[in-house]
């Protein structure tokens, strides 16, 4: 991970331009990042946005001259995404083509890259005021179905709930997806306001990876929007609560024969707090790895679960516990659960599982290397939450853990939240 450089310039009214020159990989990528406030009004029509975006363009009218533009480019590729970090929402768009010197014909394809993803961010296919109107059924029927699909994966429906329950009326609370009434009352002039809204609002991320030379892509970006006037709305930061006061409980009932049991607790750990790293280890020894104490114990020994995991969000501070349980168990699993959590408090856990975290977690930030998006993605990460280091400085902190430490940030987890997914009416 040594190899990792970064270099990161202003080259516009909330635009910054970074870039991870890394010779290993074959292609360049070029990300920009649309990073703003989360908001109950606004998620729908940013989730369906760049659905649309990377489909067509004025320069490529159609998804067949878009798909044909991309082939020319030695099979570029060009996509969106759409996720929450902390209370902010992030809407990405990205072209990765072949570096410069594998083209036969002495291509530009790293600039060529550039002017396809602007073409995408700044040359939608609106006329009159709003979107092509066949790409938009298209598209919202796409974004309905991957709505309806949350509902349909109960695990992933479940967690969702449990997320939806403990941040309550906090912005990450929200379902990045949008919600489906929002989008069955969308109307293309309506998708092509949030567009504006998106574009004239949004703090800006451009990050290369690659081996290229990003200057002349960099100076087509400075160009593009030199002659724009753009409102960055401020990104207020993310809210961390301690967990207080009763535990909030929620329950779904559908006809299903295995019931899902969620558990959230909620800390002060920060990005950049001292006890993030403990609080990883903790959550691995406790429920990240086939070793886990939730995984040998609670699922195998007592066999009370068919899957038992936790998870960290750094972004906020929260660890949630989902397993999958017979209805008539939970509370033997809820107690079993906690029991282990409590176990972690007051150190009963060996050398040996902290090795096996530590194995894990090294796993985990080496294979951020892998390639150009997982690169980019790491690097946004740390840029939005204002902290520092490369992968291969995370593994030194890692390894600097101690065993008091993993027993106060276990200590710092507070249950917040109870959810259960369950059979019946």
């Amino acid at each position: 991970m040594s190899e990792y450089s970064f270099s990161r310039e202003v080259i516009g009214e909330g635009i910054r331009f970074s870039t991870i020159p890394m010779n290993r990989f074959k292609s360049d990528l070029l990300m920009l990042n649309l990073v703003l406030p989360l908001t109950r009004e606004t998620i729908t029509g940013c989730a369906l946005v760049p659905m649309m975006l990377e489909k067509s363009t004025r320069d490529y009218p159609t998804y067949q001259l878009f798909s044909k533009k991309l082939g020319r480019m030695y099979g570029a590729s060009a996509g969106s995404t759409v996720q929450k970090i902390g209370d902010h929402l992030v809407v990405t768009l990205s072209v990765s083509a072949l570096n410069d010197r594998y083209a036969l014909q002495g291509e530009k394809l790293l600039e060529e890259s550039a002017r396809v993803l602007l073409s995408m961010a700044l040359a939608p296919m609106i006329e009159n005021g709003a979107f092509e109107e066949k790409t938009f059924r298209l598209q919202v029927q796409a974004l309905q179905d991957a709505i309806d699909a949350e509902i349909n994966e109960k695990r992933r429906f479940a967690l969702a709930q449990t997320l939806r329950l403990l941040f309550g009326d906090e912005p990450a609370g929200l379902s990045r997806l949008g919600y489906r009434e929002d989008l069955d009352a969308m109307t293309p002039v309506q998708a092509a306001e949030s567009y504006a809204r998106m574009l004239d609002e949004s703090t800006i991320e451009l990050i290369h990876v690659g081996p290229g030379d990003p200057a002349p892509a960099r100076e087509l970006f400075r160009e593009a929007f030199a002659g724009r006037t753009r409102h960055p709305a401020a990104l207020p930061p993310t809210l961390f609560r301690k967990g207080e006061g009763e535990v909030k409980t929620g329950c779904s009932r559908f006809d299903v024969t295995q019931a899902k049991l969620c558990l959230g607790f909620r800390s002060e750990v920060t990005p950049q707090s001292p006890l993030l790293n403990p609080m990883r280890m903790m959550t691995a020894i406790l429920g990240g790895t086939p070793t886990s104490k939730l995984f040998l114990n609670v699922r195998e020994k007592l066999s009370l679960c068919y899957y038992c995991a936790a998870s960290f969000d750094r972004t906020k501070g929260v660890m949630v516990i989902d397993s999958g349980v017979e209805p008539e168990k939970v509370e033997q699993a809820k107690a079993a659960i906690l029991e282990q959590l409590r176990q972690m408090q007051q150190g009963d856990f060996t050398d040996t599982d902290m090795e096996y975290a530590r194995l894990s977690l090294y796993n985990t930030f080496r294979s951020m290397s892998e390639s150009p998006y997982t690169v980019a993605n790491y690097c946004l990460g740390q840029l939005l939450t204002g902290t520092d280091g490369t992968p291969e400085d995370q593994c030194a902190r890692i390894a600097a853990v101690t065993r008091e430490e993993i027993m106060e940030a276990a200590r710092a987890l507070r249950l917040d939240t109870e959810y259960l997914l369950t059979c019946g009416n």
